[in-house]
């Protein structure tokens, strides 16, 4: 019955967000798909409050299409109560219970091991490392300055995480060539296709046992740095419904010096919050009870980002999304139904305002990357990757 309600409660967020822009005048509709009215590089400057970013987005709003409007709206409230009643908040000096229940890999767990290396390009390689969290072979593909393993240069990883679909972000167009010339390693692997990348408690019916959370904090780093000469200096972020898990992986290792999110809901906590992450789930035929337990086990809590502040404090972070209007950039999507394009970017935006509002209250520094039109697709995450790189490239040293 609460599971039905709370699922109910992202439906109705979803098709609201849908309706706005069905229901926008033809003008406005014109103006999304023509207008490229976009803000490069919004990064938040020092003292510029969630209040003040919303009355910037507030004042402008009658330059940009009603189909905008919902996402700007809804942004502004995220600092309040009706923000954490949605997308839950910073439990401190929480119980036992809840803490308990945050991922955590022993230390002691075992590193993966190396299978196969396979050149696939000059700066393209897949990489298959046997986990033994989750008993099988995984691929992985691994962008690199020329040479790859035999290019002794030592360089930091930048691991990214596709979404919901399991589709590599190595494997999204341009992504490759916007690499080229940077001495990093890029990782990204195959197989994470529902799992929300986390390790769930029971197998999932099809795939098996995901313990992706495991894998990309013990189990994988290890042997990137010794096959492609790695400092252990390393960044990670996901996209989609893999944000979240990003920011959490982070904050379990000092090896990732910096972390964020690609249009994504950085919380599975709260009404919103966690019966999308519940929807994400089911929608690829995993049970959410086999992942962290039933709606209200305190795993939801322990393991949304915005409860674990204290864990992002001193890394770089950065957050970007759209406000979900149509783009003449806009792409495609194979993994992703177009219908709900629109409702999946708007909630990621107004989402990580809340993100960026705990944030704020916390005193954790983050940069923002605001991207005025854009649907949940590929053109987006493509135009995201160059802001976002100003936050990344700097923390690891790179160029």
């Amino acid at each position: 019955m609460h599971t039905t309600r709370r699922r109910g409660w992202a439906l109705a967020t979803a098709a609201a967000m849908t309706f706005s822009l069905v229901a926008a005048p033809a003008h406005a509709q014109e103006n999304a798909t023509t207008t490229v009215a976009e803000q490069p590089a919004a990064e938040r400057s020092s003292g510029d409050s969630l209040k003040e970013r919303f009355n910037r987005s507030r004042s402008s709003t009658s330059s940009h299409p009603v189909a905008a409007w919902p996402a700007v709206l809804l942004a502004g409230l995220m600092g309040g109560a009706f923000g954490s009643m949605l997308f839950g908040f910073d439990k401190e000096g929480s119980s036992s219970s809840v803490s308990s229940r945050k991922i955590a890999p022993s230390p002691d767990a075992p590193v993966g091991e190396l299978r196969k290396v396979e050149q696939v390009s000059e700066t393209m390689w897949k990489v298959t490392v046997y986990s033994p969290s989750m008993s099988k072979e995984i691929v992985n593909d691994v962008i690199s300055p020329a040479g790859g393993p035999d290019n002794t240069t030592p360089r930091p990883a930048y691991y990214i995480l596709g979404g919901a679909g399991g589709t590599p972000f190595t494997q999204y167009e341009g992504i490759p060539e916007f690499f080229e010339g940077k001495n990093v390693n890029v990782v990204s692997p195959y197989g994470m296709r529902g799992s929300m990348a986390t390790d769930w408690r029971e197998p999932h019916p099809e795939a098996g046992e995901f313990k992706w959370v495991t894998y990309l904090s013990r189990e994988l780093p290890p042997v990137i740095d010794e096959v492609f000469h790695g400092t252990g200096r390393d960044a990670i972020a996901g996209s989609s419904a893999h944000g979240a898990s990003a920011l959490l992986i982070a904050t379990l290792s000092d090896r990732f010096v910096a972390t964020g999110t690609y249009s994504s809901c950085p919380s599975t906590s709260g009404l919103i919050g966690k019966s999308f992450a519940q929807l994400g789930v089911r929608f690829y035929k995993g049970d959410p009870a086999k992942m962290w337990g039933g709606t209200f086990d305190p795993a939801w809590d322990a393991n949304s980002p915005v409860s674990n502040f204290e864990g992002l404090s001193g890394k770089k972070i950065f957050v970007t999304a759209s406000r979900g209007i149509h783009s003449e950039f806009d792409k495609g999507m194979s993994d992703s139904p177009d219908f709900l394009l629109v409702p999946d970017e708007q909630l990621a935006y107004v989402c990580s305002h809340h993100f960026m509002a705990r944030a704020d209250k916390r005193g954790v520094d983050y940069d923002w990357y605001e991207l005025y039109e854009g649907t949940h697709n590929l053109g987006t995450f493509q135009r995201e990757l160059p802001l976002t790189w100003k936050t990344v490239g700097p923390a690891l040293g790179v160029e």
